[in-house]
């Protein structure tokens, strides 16, 4: 199952600075590694930047409840 990245979901309870080092490790902050699938690899050559505003959009989502 993939991750909620709204809000509501794990990603929810991440800081900015966990969620740019997730992209850039491919590491959670719980330590568990993404899936191949996940594309954090690509996600981890922005810029900061770019990952900030990644962030804040998935920030400005409704909650979704876990695994909707």
């Amino acid at each position: 199952m993939a991750l909620n990245l709204t809000p509501g979901g794990e990603v929810g309870f991440w800081s900015e600075g966990q969620f740019i080092a997730t992209m850039r490790t491919g590491v959670t902050p719980g330590g568990h590694r993404l899936i191949e699938f996940m594309p954090w690899k690509y996600f981890g050559e922005m810029t900061d930047d770019e990952l900030k505003a990644v962030w804040l959009y998935l920030q400005s989502l409704p909650a979704l409840e876990h695994g909707k």
